[in-house]
């Protein structure tokens, strides 16, 4: 009686680690693995999820390693430019996901509240951040993140969204900004009318809220960059004009803020002429500022 007294004590305790790696992993989360054809299928999983924010149902994206037996990965939150169904993560976005999970990363993104299944009404820069910062949580909770590493990549108003993220007090090892807004009224002044009814329609005209659009412009609170910052901007970019980039490139010149601006020519908004070189860029700009994290960490 007394050995199978040990051997019941034993599996209970084994259950109840278990449980808690599992909970930290899918707590009220729901995740559905994606059968994605990708030049990475045989390097990397890929998850449907749908998590809580402010009492929402959210949809996003989990993308791993398929080994992740006793790793520790950093996290590397993903923020999806576009608006509303315009820009939403589809197969080729997932591609290129899985393009850095296979790096050794494990990347969240988010559809965004109102997006893609999600609950919710689109806010563009709004009350959306915080399904950006829910799932930052989560994906730190997960038992094979290094919740000590973490990176952040944004994507035209994903680079806003990624601003917004450090405004709320995120700190990261590294952050890259690809053709991201900076400022939401040139932004408006500078597109078409198709654009400036959306943006009226989901933020307000900026005349009656000029608030709305401060409070989403990183060049009027430029100070809350508080981690080192990458961007990367085309010349030729006709969403996002790169004269945006270089007023924050400016002040964060007159704060002593650690940052590369990388200008390329002739480039577009996605910069599709330099796929292969912007990415090299944030390659490098994540390995030098996890290593330089790791090295600081063993000091201690």
């Amino acid at each position: 009686m007394k050995k199978w007294g040990i051997i019941a004590l034993i599996t209970v305790a084994v259950l109840g680690v278990t449980a808690v790696f599992n909970r930290a992993e899918s707590d009220d989360v729901n995740k559905e693995k994606l059968n994605l054809l990708s030049p990475y299928s045989n390097k990397v999983d890929v998850y449907s999820i749908t998590y809580p924010s402010d009492n929402l149902k959210i949809k996003g994206f989990l993308v791993q390693p398929k080994d992740i037996a006793d790793k520790h990965y950093p996290l590397l939150v993903y923020n999806r430019g576009g608006n509303r169904e315009h820009g939403m993560i589809r197969a080729k976005t997932l591609q290129y996901l899985s393009y850095w999970a296979s790096k050794g990363y494990v990347v969240v993104a988010t559809q965004y509240r109102g997006n893609g299944g999600s609950e919710g009404t689109e806010t563009y820069g709004g009350k959306d951040i915080d399904d950006v910062l829910n799932l930052i949580k989560w994906g730190e909770q997960l038992p094979y993140v290094n919740h000590q590493q973490k990176v952040a990549l944004g994507y035209s108003r994903g680079g806003m969204m990624t601003y917004l993220t450090m405004k709320n007090g995120v700190k990261f090892d590294a952050v890259v900004v690809q053709s991201g807004i900076t400022d939401m009224f040139q932004f408006y002044d500078q597109r078409g009318p198709e654009m400036k009814q959306v943006l009226r329609t989901i933020v307000g005209d900026p005349a009656q809220y000029p608030e709305r659009y401060k409070s989403r412009s990183v060049v009027y609170w430029s100070d809350k960059v508080n981690s080192p910052l990458l961007i990367l901007q085309g010349d030729h970019d006709r969403k996002v004009h790169h004269t945006q980039a270089e007023k924050l490139v400016k002040q964060l010149d007159e704060q002593g803020k650690e940052y590369k601006y990388v200008l390329y020519k002739n480039g577009d908004h996605p910069l599709t002429a330099y796929y292969d070189q912007y990415n090299a860029e944030i390659d490098k700009w994540f390995k030098v500022h996890l290593a330089k994290q790791e090295r600081n960490w063993k000091q201690f």
